[in-house]
């Protein structure tokens, strides 16, 4: 393993020839959390290109050798986790075909790893000056890349969303449960997209602290996640669940009052707290007795098209614990499920009218050191380039303080950016 440091502006084409560059490979991934203003809130910047070694899951895989395969790397690892991972943590099964087809976990040490840090890359690879030469001769850009725009469909029409809601009340009523996040997906088929001005166009309007690109073969992801699954650092593991949402507005007093409407909230702080609750019993697992904390509790994150109430939870890594226990213990995210956690994610399979896909699941990386982050799989579009099927989810949490028609409005207001990508 060699290691180069360039500068960015060394390359013609700057960042957008180093996207295209690692995009055509089969499988890439890219990680940017420039637009963030906190740096502990936000991925580094990176990408991973090419397959050393991969570990997949399918349908009847078993994660039992996911450990043994996390070997000592110099490099590290990437990773996607599709939402359908819960089928071989819990007895579920999942009723919804999915036209995108991501795996339900899919973990490779890269072939090369480029992180940077202002204008300065830092490139490792087996021949780490070869692919700096490689990234110098990509093409040029396409001139003025289009995206056409694209008329998404939801799956289910509103009327069928304020049902599948109403039904969803009953069942918090009863006790089945307490906060259920019902997710819903609009589409599009036979569209031809350029992922990587799709991505850039999406990273630009919703600067998100979580960005994500990432390619698996005819499956793409483009991504502008503003929420934090997990992150180990040492012997701390951390989680900010985000529940509680809001609009943003033009005017600076009324965008005020919004936010301090959101924080006062008493329906988005129980939501916000069951959540966090949840996520306690989750982390409780596999940290030292006692050392689960909440570190901060609704705090108001703003982001360009909504205000959002982000907790941190955290906890001391018990010794010895790998990977896997650590995903047998907390994955899905209680923001993507609710409470209790299988029997929400039962409910969720029998109301909800399409597969989640690699949405509600995760992307990000592992260090060679073990310590990684990985991020909520939310305001993201799912690509399937073969057939040309496109969509996005969005949901909300459903608490006995909902009201439908509030919550269809929210799922509008945390899509609007992903809609702006396609408005001329």
């Amino acid at each position: 393993m060699t290691r180069l440091e360039k500068d960015l502006d060394e390359l013609p084409l700057g960042l957008s020839g180093l996207l295209r560059w690692a995009t055509a490979h089969e499988v890439c991934c890219v990680l940017d959390g420039s637009a963030a203003t906190d740096p502990d809130y936000a991925f580094p910047r990176q990408l991973a290109v090419g397959v050393n070694r991969s570990f997949e899951l399918g349908v009847d895989g078993s994660l039992s050798d996911l450990d043994a395969f996390l070997s000592p790397s110099s490099i590290g690892y990437a990773l996607q986790i599709g939402y359908g991972l819960k089928d071989h943590l819990e007895k579920l099964t999942s009723r919804h075909l999915d036209p995108i087809g991501f795996p339900s976990l899919f973990v490779f040490e890269p072939a090369v790893r480029i992180q940077w840090m202002g204008d300065r890359l830092h490139i490792w690879a087996a021949d780490a000056a070869a692919v700096w030469e490689s990234i110098r001769s990509t093409g040029s850009r396409p001139t003025d890349p289009i995206i056409p725009p694209v008329r998404f469909q939801p799956r289910c029409s509103r009327m069928q969303y304020l049902a599948a809601l109403e039904q969803v009340h009953k069942h918090i009523l009863r006790g089945d449960c307490y906060e259920l996040n019902y997710c819903q997906e609009f589409f599009s088929t036979g569209v031809s997209l350029d992922p990587v001005a799709v991505y850039e166009r999406l990273s630009a309007v919703v600067q998100a602290p979580f960005a994500c690109l990432y390619r698996n073969k005819h499956r793409w992801m483009m991504g502008a996640s503003p929420e934090r699954f997990l992150k180990k650092q040492g012997d701390r593991l951390e989680s900010r669940p985000m529940k509680g949402t809001a609009p943003r507005a033009v005017d600076p007093i009324q965008d005020a009052q919004l936010a301090a409407a959101l924080q006062g909230s008493q329906k988005d702080r129980s939501e916000n707290i069951m959540v966090v609750d949840l996520v306690r019993n989750d982390l409780s697992r596999v940290a030292e007795k006692g050392t689960v904390q909440v570190e901060a509790l609704c705090a108001l994150h703003s982001f360009p098209q909504v205000h959002q109430l982000v907790s941190t939870v955290s906890g001391q890594l018990r010794a010895g614990t790998g990977f896997r226990e650590i995903l047998e213990a907390c994955f899905p995210m209680g923001s993507m499920t609710g409470a209790p956690k299988v029997r929400v994610m039962q409910l969720t399979d029998q109301y909800e009218h399409s597969a989640r896909g690699l949405y509600s699941g995760s992307v990000g990386y592992i260090e060679p050191n073990g310590d990684f982050d990985l991020n909520v799989v939310i305001r993201s579009l799912q690509y399937q380039a073969d057939s040309g099927y496109v969509s996005y989810h969005v949901g909300s949490g459903i608490t006995a303080y909902s009201d439908p028609e509030k919550e269809w409005e929210e799922c509008l207001w945390k899509s609007r950016g992903i809609r702006q990508v396609f408005e001329a």
